[in-house]
């Protein structure tokens, strides 16, 4: 699939939908966690007994886990779909390809910003973040 490179504008304007789609994953992944929890006591109290992992309430969370990890995955691939890249589920960090003087950068952004306003080097990550206002990234 062909790079899609974003103007600021573009991905300001995909704000509004990418919000909506990382608080879904988020609560999502939170649900996850809990199932994935409480698999893990089932798991720690069947060790100590010598029992199997079987049970039915066991056989119900893991499917819900699954379920959910599915949603998830399904979340992520729709952020994909955009043409962005998550890079940080638990910060909602989000990279948006785009071109800044013939080479290829990523303009940042996390929802809790009010618009894209930073940018960065392939390599330079998060912590490289310069303000787009300082540099006129397309």
């Amino acid at each position: 699939m062909a790079t899609r490179y974003f103007t600021v504008e573009e991905a300001n304007a995909l704000l509004p939908e990418l919000r909506v789609i990382l608080e879904h994953l988020q609560a999502r992944r939170r649900e996850l966690e809990v199932r994935q929890q409480a698999l893990e006591t089932i798991r720690q109290h069947a060790g100590e007994n010598g029992y199997r992992l079987g049970g039915e309430g066991f056989l119900r969370i893991k499917r819900e886990a699954e379920s959910i990890l599915e949603q998830c995955n399904a979340a992520v691939t729709q952020i994909e779909t955009l043409g962005c890249l998550l890079k940080d589920l638990h910060l909602g960090l989000v990279d948006f390809p785009s071109l800044h003087e013939g080479r290829e950068v990523l303009l940042c952004w996390k929802p809790d910003e009010a618009e894209v306003a930073y940018w960065h080097g392939l390599t330079e990550g998060f912590a490289g973040r310069k303000p787009i206002r300082s540099q006129r990234v397309s």
